[in-house]
């Protein structure tokens, strides 16, 4: 399989398809030719995409490497599966193996071979158990090795294991009989689930040698310390004339030079006397290494200079690179193809310079030449595109931001952009509607306004997708960018990752002076989005959920706190008509107040707690600035925690319908199964992102949606959080019961949910997985996010943060007692493997604690 990009590991890749990046000299896909070879399979087929020419001039029919060489080219890409397909007619209609020609291995094919005979499979898929299995597919087997489960690229939430799929495979020849002859048809999103639905034998075999996939600059960099380590079974080119140390031929070494440990030093290359030369470095063919110069930790392709007293440090030089007398290349840079850095230049610390980029004499180049990013991860996170205002998040990131996303759309489209009040969030929304613009879509801006009138807009107009920028609640220093697509939901994760790469490969749509979009302020947005809450509130039964009473009397009283955010300027005019006195405190815009501290937060509470019993208030609600949650405050002035008010809140609504169904993040307490009992309600869990608690809102009968921290959904209006629609709710639902707040709580019965949190590095987190899931044979694995195991009188979540080095765990039993030992045993059991007390699934704590 060697049709690989790589845009990933730009620029290394820039002018070569990834399996022709070199590895200790040799590309890639050489050591894959080796390593078949090495396994008595001669009969070798390549599929092509991307540049083939450059593979096809390189290799030739094999004949230099001892293997018959043939390639099926594809002229659209088809998929990992439909390329195979693709190549179908050059294979001689026995079982084969497929392998990637751009991942480096030394795995014993041979033993996978005969595994897959064993078995009587159709397909054995090669296994490995990895540190951090984000980037590949999760796979789940059962004792005897059938795939139970397979899940391609997860995110944290849903790492059941830290056993991966290699992208190795032994195949029947009657399984290409599944695959189409035309479309896109991948192995891991189609094929094999189509085996396993039809229950063909899938199979797979954990194997011992050594993988690694060259998807990142730092993977790329660690395989060649690996080596250089003696940890991979490959070839490396040259002589062996020390300890890990290899000359290739005709090189020229000076008595004066010094050559450490663990260098690679390729073929025709000069080292000049004084050069020092390692430890970790490989230096290309036909380099020059000048008098005095200092190369360490860097891998130098071949035809580059390095001038006399110039350093190299940690850094990757692609080939032709022209580095001049008395420069510094720090740790982490990359020069590219053809560029050149003048004499005395300093190139920084993970500066990336493009191919035929030139750096004069003196310069310090601190920045890339052309914005780069290390990791495909680093943009998006679990709150959009966040970041420090003027550090992280710029105006210069937000344009380019702005141009990614305008090209996954059509042009001439429609955006929905909108801030809340602060400032900067005033300043990067400029720069958004500049870069929608330039790539060709038009901009309906609806200036200062909360989410939930963006999404409502977005959702109800001819728009194709919409912006939001905030402050983050509790900290006005960050800032967030959030992107929802057509039906006003976040944008799904795929489309996350096509921005990603059109904006770290800057490959955005331009317009021409005739294309370039508009700005268009929508006169009515506002009052179309109160239209719609009032007829959500008032004809609510329209979705058959909710019981319409007629009005009570005497009239509903609240005190709201609108925290200066954008709440203020909708809730007075969407509220106008819903029956209600409303007392509202700190009700207009404030951009210094934008985002409070966690203080100012508490004392927002506390205020509203103390107007709630001064004007003996039904209830009380402090909505947060960016218009999303709320907290929930009864008529004695005690202010709710996220739990006690996710129960209130699913006792008024299931009070309210027939037969209703909601729905909670599986982190929640299962006291929400007891209330829905009550009513003869359902309950459904999902995940806890906004796009997933958005999809459950959508599904049918589910009416409402509510987390543990003040956010709440409700379908009859929108799939979204919008605090100013909680408050209507509220008000709706206790008027709908003649129910107090208070009384609501003294009727919930008690929770006893228990959290905490385990140090675990990112390394370890897929080793916790899979040893928490083989821990829990015999009692109920839910797997929707994280791993849920459901016995003995309680249940508990493990569940490995996306960002932080911390696995959560959260846990509930019969009483406080019994949940806190719950707790404490995964949590034992989490630190064991997470302190790497034994191998994975070998340590005695972790294989004893839960006994």
């Amino acid at each position: 399989m060697a049709g690989g990009e790589g845009t990933r590991l730009r620029p290394l890749t820039s002018l070569r398809p990834k399996p022709m990046v070199p590895i200790v000299n040799r590309p890639i896909m050489e050591h894959i030719v080796g390593l078949c070879h090495w396994h008595g399979i001669d009969d070798i087929v390549a599929t092509l995409q991307f540049t083939p020419q450059v593979i096809q001039d390189y290799f030739g029919d094999g004949d230099e490497w001892g293997v018959r060489l043939e390639y099926a080219v594809e002229d659209t890409p088809m998929g990992t599966a439909g390329s195979v397909k693709n190549a179908a007619k050059l294979l001689d209609g026995g079982p084969f193996i497929v392998i990637s020609g751009d991942a480096l291995t030394d795995i014993d094919l041979k033993e996978v071979m005969a595994a897959h005979v064993a078995k009587g499979a159709a397909v054995t898929i090669a296994l490995k158990h990895v540190p951090d299995p984000l980037e590949f597919g999760v796979v789940i087997t059962d004792p005897e090795g059938r795939v139970e489960r397979f899940l391609e690229k997860p995110t944290w939430g849903q790492v059941f294991s830290d056993t991966i799929n290699t992208g190795i495979y032994v195949i029947e020849p009657e399984v290409l009989e599944r695959i189409p002859d035309k479309g896109r048809f991948d192995f891991s999103a189609d094929l094999f689930p189509l085996l396993m639905r039809q229950g063909l034998p899938l199979y797979g075999h954990v194997c011992e040698g050594y993988w690694t996939d060259i998807g990142s600059l730092q993977s790329y960099i660690q395989a060649h310390w690996d080596i250089l380590d003696g940890k991979v079974g490959v070839h490396v080119p040259g002589v062996q004339a020390g300890k890990n140390v290899w000359i290739g031929e005709g090189t020229d070494l000076d008595p004066d030079a010094e050559i450490c440990e663990k260098v690679v030093i390729g073929a025709n290359a000069q080292i000049r006397a004084g050069a020092k030369v390692g430890p970790y470095a490989v230096i290309g063919d036909s380099c020059l290494i000048g008098a005095e110069t200092t190369v360490e930790r860097s891998i130098v392709w071949s035809d580059s200079f390095i001038g006399a007293g110039a350093t190299v440090g940690g850094a990757v030089v692609c080939r032709r690179v022209d580095v001049r007398a008395r420069a510094r290349v720090e740790s982490g840079a990359v020069l590219g193809d053809d560029s050149y850095v003048g004499q005395g230049a300093a190139i920084g610390s993970d500066v990336t310079v493009f191919p035929y980029k030139r750096i004069e004499a003196g310069a310090v180049q601190t920045t890339s030449l052309i914005w780069e990013s290390r990791g495909a991860r680093s943009l998006f996170g679990a709150e959009g595109v966040s970041g420090l205002t003027g550090v992280d998040i710029t105006p210069e990131l937000a344009l380019r931001l702005a141009q990614a996303f305008a090209s996954t759309m059509p042009a001439g489209g429609h955006v929905v952009l909108s801030r809340d009040q602060s400032r900067s969030a005033r300043m990067l929304k400029r720069a958004m509607a500049s870069g929608l613009n330039s790539a060709a879509v038009n901009v309906r801006d609806l200036r200062v306004a909360s989410s939930a009138v963006n999404r409502f807009t977005t959702r109800d107009s001819r728009a194709v997708g919409g912006i939001h920028i905030s402050v983050a609640a509790n900290d006005p220093q960050t800032t967030e960018i959030h992107f929802y697509d057509k039906a006003g939901l976040d944008i799904p994760v795929s489309q996350e990752k096509r921005i990603e790469r059109l904006y770290f490969r800057q490959e955005f749509r331009r317009a021409f002076f005739d294309q370039i979009g508009e700005i268009i302020f929508p006169p009515r947005a506002l009052e179309y989005y109160a239209a719609g809450m009032l007829d959500a509130l008032g004809v609510i039964d329209a979705r058959e959920w909710v019981r319409v009473p007629e009005p009570r009397t005497p009239r509903l009283k609240a005190v709201v706190e609108m925290s200066y955010g954008v709440a203020s300027i909708v809730a007075p005019q969407v509220s106008a008509g819903w029956g209600i006195d409303l007392i509202a405190l700190q009700p207009f815009l404030d951009a210094e107040r934008s985002g409070p501290p966690a203080s100012g937060v508490e004392k927002d509470i506390a205020e509203t707690s103390e107007a709630v019993t001064t004007f003996r208030a039904d209830f009380g609600i402090v909505l947060d600035a960016a218009g999303q949650r709320v907290v929930l405050v009864s008529p004695d002035g005690t202010a709710l925690d996220g739990d006690t008010a996710l129960h209130a809140m699913v006792d008024l609504f299931c009070s309210s319908c027939d037969s209703p169904t909601v729905a909670v993040p599986l982190a929640a307490s299962g006291i929400v199964e007891t209330i829905a009992a009550r009513y003869n309600a359902s309950v459904v869990r999902c995940g806890r992102s906004n796009r997933a608690m958005s999809l459950a809102a959508l599904s049918d009968d589910v009416g409402f949606v509510g987390d543990r921290n003040g956010g709440f959904m409700f379908s009859a209006f929108l799939a979204a959080f919008d605090a100013v629609m909680t408050l209507g709710m509220v008000a709706r639902l206790l008027a709908d019961t003649g129910r107090r707040l208070d009384d609501v709580v003294a009727s919930l019965p008690a929770h006893h949910l228990r959290e905490t949190t385990v140090a675990c590095p990112s390394s370890l987190k897929g080793a916790v997985m899979r040893e928490v899931a083989e821990s829990a044979e015999g009692l109920e694995v839910q797997m929707t996010e994280g791993i849920r195991v459901v016995g003995d009188g309680g249940w508990a979540l493990v569940l490995p943060d996306s960002q932080d080095p911390v696995v959560q765990i959260f846990a509930e039993g019969e009483d406080d007692a019994a949940s806190q030992r719950l707790l404490e045993r995964y949590a034992k059991l989490v630190g064991a493997v997470a302190r790497g007390e034994g191998s994975p699934g070998e340590s005695p704590v972790a294989r004893d604690v839960l006994k």
